[in-house]
């Protein structure tokens, strides 16, 4: 006879490794039944751009998912890093991903706003210098002051021989040649440079610019966010991660805790000399009241 059980299986929950430096917290829309997946996603767009984010001090407290019911909606800046918002799955299929490269590219240009407002000259310079670095630091092999501990779901951590030695760094670095070819006219100082043989049309790049500008008005509104309706901290599954405080908590903790141990120590061993003291009284008294005078005579 076959019984009906009561209640869902048990599934152990994904246990997520800390956000990078200058994040602090990832969280994806728990109405979903793959919210673990997307969180993922976030972790791993922010283990790519962690890099640059360390590089030039970006402060994001906050990194969620969006889904918004306008189509051309991709991400959301809110008050300069205070919160950054990604979409996550196209508009037409909730079930499916954008691929990767798609989410780092909406995750650097948000991450322009924390520097830039609008959608300007500056705003582009710069985004445009975010995105070469990237490709150095990915593509190009270019090297990087950052180091990240990734740790993979079932391990504790990442194999030794995935780690370079600092001497191995430094030798691989002073191996590099230290000259730079250049050209230079003969008889002079001056050097020869090659001139644009195909001069830049400045109405045409004009024209590609604003096209750019509206193109990315569309689809980011980071200049009028407080118009949009964000959802709240209640519809994220939120991987809070606080080491600072969780410190500094710790160690207020252990003092309250060793403070009264102390004192009722010393009360107990206070109590107990009072015992002591009057157990002994009394003992006194009962020996020299039981125990028989002898008399000594010589």
């Amino acid at each position: 006879m076959v019984k009906q059980g009561q209640g869902t299986y048990p599934v152990k929950k994904t246990e997520f490794p800390p956000p990078p430096a200058n994040i602090g917290r990832i969280g994806s829309l728990k109405r979903y039944p793959d919210c673990d997946y997307a969180k993922s996603l976030l972790y791993e767009a922010a283990r790519l751009v962690a890099p640059i984010i360390h590089e030039y001090k970006f402060k994001v407290s906050n990194l969620y998912e969006m889904f918004p019911k306008n189509a051309n909606l991709l991400g959301l800046n809110v008050n300069y890093g205070q919160k950054i918002m990604i979409r996550l799955r196209p508009h037409h299929n909730d079930r499916s991903f954008l691929p990767m490269n798609e989410i780092v590219g909406t995750f650097l240009h948000e991450l322009t706003h924390n520097k830039f407002g609008p959608h300007d000259k500056k705003f582009y310079d710069f985004l445009d210098k975010l995105k070469e670095r990237y490709e150095d630091i990915h593509y190009r092999g270019a090297s990087v002051n950052y180091y990240s501990e990734q740790n993979k779901l079932g391990r504790g951590g990442l194999p030794s021989s995935s780690l370079i030695s600092v001497r191995e760094k430094r030798i691989k670095e002073l191996s590099k040649p230290k000259f730079k070819t250049e050209s230079k006219v003969l008889g002079s100082d001056t050097r020869v440079s090659k001139q644009n043989t195909r001069p830049v049309d400045m109405r045409k790049a004009m024209l590609e610019a604003a096209e750019r500008r509206l193109r990315d008005s569309k689809w980011c509104h980071s200049e009028n966010a407080q118009e949009e309706q964000l959802p709240s901290d209640d519809e994220f599954d939120i991987e809070i991660v606080e080491r600072d405080a969780f410190k500094k908590g710790s160690r207020e903790e252990t003092k309250s805790e060793e403070k009264p141990r102390h004192s009722m120590n010393v009360q107990a061993k206070s109590q107990s000399k009072q015992i002591e003291i009057i157990d002994l009284t009394s003992d006194s008294e009962e020996t020299e009241s039981n125990v028989p005078e002898i008399i000594v005579i010589d």
